[in-house]
């Protein structure tokens, strides 16, 4: 029970000094940049266990994407029609809903003894083409449909996608077994992604010193609606496949590359936007500890009665 929890409990420790000390907000600041820098840095571990050539999309994979550009845009909608006041929450909805699929989701999958080659599929699937649709998505969420705007979005997504993707296969080409290093970096990507949560953590609470007339009811509807997201996403993902592949699926649309979207939300929405993804860590994180708990739990219960019988 400890071991499944332990992952969650950290999640407090970096945003908790984030909010402590919110002078480290200046590492996000260029010229330092520092949040794009290890968020580059965690694409590239992650990438070099993808192998192209083993990729068999199938057409589950492609109703995931639609489930996750489905889960970007409605709540958006919904929320700009129904609550046209209400900007800042309908844009944390849509960066939360359009998250792709997270990094760590295909090693859950393996550990909850799904299929691994499935879920990278589903991984390298709904990170290319959501970080495509994003090129008109963002200027349409953010009203800003200039030339320059699209511009920088463009190659703002190159330097976090498109680059470290790249720099994975020059190395694996190089030298074959770098395909072992992210196994081997498990400690060192957890210590990055605790890093950019302090960072973040930090922004965040600069940002309400700076606009102390900020209501904290806007933090909590933000933190309601992420929370309300992550349960659909593990439902729907669980349903829309067939029996065989709900696991994987649900897991695929549930696990959120969140740090990915806070970053964009940071860039071109602002601080509270950004609040959305950070809360959805802690509920999907919460989720997947709980799943480690029941999987362990039901495979201790089965090696006992195992014993019983022998």
């Amino acid at each position: 029970m400890f071991k499944a929890l332990l992952r969650p409990a950290m999640i407090f420790i970096p945003f908790a000094l984030g909010v402590m000390f919110p002078q480290a907000h200046v590492l996000n600041d260029p010229p330092i940049s520092m949040v794009r820098w290890v968020l580059i840095c965690m694409i590239f571990i992650s990438c070099l266990q993808i192998n192209l050539n083993q990729l068999k999309p199938k057409k589950e994979h492609w109703y995931l994407l639609a489930a996750n550009l489905f889960m970007g845009l409605v709540p958006y909608g919904i929320i700009r029609l129904a609550w046209p006041e209400n900007e800042e929450l309908a844009k944390a909805a849509f960066f939360v809903g359009i998250t792709p699929t997270a990094t760590a989701a295909p090693v859950v999958i393996a550990f909850l003894n799904g299929r691994i080659g499935f879920a990278l599929t589903g991984f390298t699937i709904t990170n290319i083409f959501i970080s495509l649709s994003l090129l008109l998505l963002l200027p349409m969420v953010t009203g800003n449909f200039t030339i320059n705007f699209i511009g920088n979005v463009a190659v703002t997504l190159l330097m976090l996608i498109a680059l470290p993707a790249a720099m994975a296969a020059i190395v694996r080409k190089i030298y074959p077994k770098a395909k072992e290093w992210p196994k081997k970096c498990k400690t060192f990507t957890f210590s990055l992604w605790s890093l950019v949560l302090f960072i973040l953590a930090a922004v965040a609470r600069e940002y309400f010193i700076e606009h102390p007339s900020e209501s904290p009811l806007a933090v909590v509807e933000i933190a309601l609606v992420s929370l309300v997201l992550c349960a659909c996403n593990f439902l729907f993902g669980k349903y829309l496949a067939p029996k065989r592949y709900r696991r994987e699926c649900s897991q695929l649309l549930g696990q959120k590359n969140t740090t990915f979207t806070m970053y964009l939300a940071l860039q071109y929405a602002g601080a509270l936007v950004a609040m959305g993804p950070i809360f959805y860590i802690l509920w999907h994180n919460t989720w997947n500890a709980y799943q480690m708990y029941q999987y362990d739990r039901r495979r201790n219960i089965r090696h006992a009665h195992d014993h019983q019988l022998e």
